[in-house]
């Protein structure tokens, strides 16, 4: 008996030392990575200039392999290797004006054709994979719309208020609850992006988040409104004003980069794959950040 209340006191002070050492390394742990995401937040706070394309666009959108595609003044879409060569052309005035590049799944690059709620579906090589119209798949109403990571698509149903997840023939796969039966309810969704492992959206009451199931998360409230973001590197990045601003998604940190406003007065400023985007009547200037 003796012996056994000995090994149970040896039990609780081995478990209370470890207890206190996996504290002390978690605490340890947590303030290192707090110090390190700091410095790499501060060590680079200018826009730095990488690449300019001689060519006028009037959409532009950067991949994570720092490609570069532009939808041109004629309706086509041109896409640019990081030296800036030209890799590949696409064509097609059948659907109205470009109203979207998205190119999340750079293995499947989304055209959004808003006049005639149709999305167009095309390789690496800008080839044609096919089109889906989403009137005829029964979803009338959609201003948002993201390709998935997976060759899926993620749209928001204004009709039905819910956030869906369909295949490229139109096959849905999975859908929220609807969004009116609970607060907050999105009021006018304008833009829809995956990563981080969630579905995000934004919309005037905030930034609207979905597990990749299509189930409501949490809401957050950026510092700014948002219209249209960027994600990279657990950060949601967007424009507000002249400045850049990039909000952390783990932890409540932020930072901002200010756009010079010579540089507004005759471009248009756009966030993609982690980089600024500056089209202008001439040129396309690309800055990371």
């Amino acid at each position: 008996m003796r012996n056994q209340i000995m090994v149970s006191k040896w039990h609780q002070r081995v478990l209370c030392d470890f207890s206190r050492r996996f504290a002390k390394a978690c605490a340890v742990g947590c303030l290192l990575f707090f110090v390190v995401f700091c410095s790499a937040q501060s060590s680079g706070d200018t826009l730095r200039l990488v690449q300019t394309l001689p060519v006028r666009a009037a959409l532009a959108a950067s991949d994570n392999l720092s490609n570069i595609y532009i939808v041109t003044p004629d309706n086509s879409v041109e896409k640019y290797a990081p030296d800036g060569r030209r890799l590949a052309r696409y064509s097609n005035n059948r659907l109205g004006r470009i109203a979207r590049i998205d190119i999340s799944n750079p293995l499947k690059v989304l055209l959004w054709y808003a006049d005639f709620r149709t999305a167009v579906f095309l390789d690496r090589s800008l080839t044609d994979l096919g089109e889906l119209n989403l009137i005829t798949a029964g979803y009338p109403e959609v201003r948002a719309i993201t390709a998935a990571q997976d060759g899926n698509l993620w749209l928001y149903d204004e009709v039905n208020f819910k956030l869906v997840k369909i295949t490229p023939e139109g096959e849905k796969r999975y859908e929220s609850q609807s969004m009116n039966l609970n607060e907050p309810v999105p009021e006018r969704p304008s833009c829809l992006r995956e990563g981080n492992d969630r579905v995000w959206m934004a919309d005037p009451r905030g930034v609207f988040s979905f597990d990749l199931f299509a189930q409501y998360d949490r809401l957050l409230s950026p510092l700014a409104p948002v219209m249209e973001f960027d994600l990279s590197d657990n950060r949601l990045c967007y424009l507000a004003d002249n400045r850049i601003v990039m909000e952390h998604l783990l932890l409540p940190v932020s930072r901002e980069i200010t756009i010079p406003k010579a540089m507004l007065d005759v471009k248009t400023a756009v966030l993609s794959g982690g980089r600024l985007l500056m089209t202008g009547k001439e040129t396309v200037e690309v800055f990371r950040y």
